[in-house]
């Protein structure tokens, strides 16, 4: 999400508007914004006496808490080589939440955990693809 504009901004534009130096318009383009913009400042600041942008609420609360999230931690260091979808449904079969493979990724992400990134197995079959590795491993 966007940052909003600085109030400072906000200001000198509300200001411009009230000294009546030019249309909502011809403001929006002298302090490079969009009119919408304009207008919205002046019916906030005319409606709620409102000069400054509103706090940023920080978003809807997490779906998994303090416990669900010990218990990621927990299966994170017991298995740490299991994929997203794997741990999403450890987690789904522990505590009855049910959580995408996005929001799992960002979960561990933010709990700065890190899974194995590659599974188990046979390695891939592709090689060095520039004509300089290919030579060198021709050459042996």
């Amino acid at each position: 999400m966007p940052q909003p504009y600085s109030a400072d901004l906000r200001e000198r534009v509300l200001v411009a508007y009230e000294h009546g130096e030019g249309t909502q318009v011809a403001i929006a383009h002298r302090f490079r914004v969009s009119p919408a913009t304009v207008c919205n400042w002046v019916r906030q600041a005319r409606q709620d006496g409102r000069r400054r942008p509103k706090p940023h609420r920080g978003g809807p609360a997490g779906r998994l808490g303090p416990a669900e999230l010990a218990l990621l931690q927990d299966l994170v260091a017991e298995t740490n080589d299991a994929r997203l979808d794997a741990y999403a449904e450890r987690l789904f079969a522990l505590t009855g939440k049910r959580v995408s493979r996005p929001v799992m990724c960002r979960t561990l992400q933010r709990l700065k955990l890190r899974p194995k990134k590659r599974p188990s197995g046979q390695l891939s079959r592709t090689g060095p693809r520039s004509r300089l590795s290919v030579r060198l491993i021709a050459s042996r």
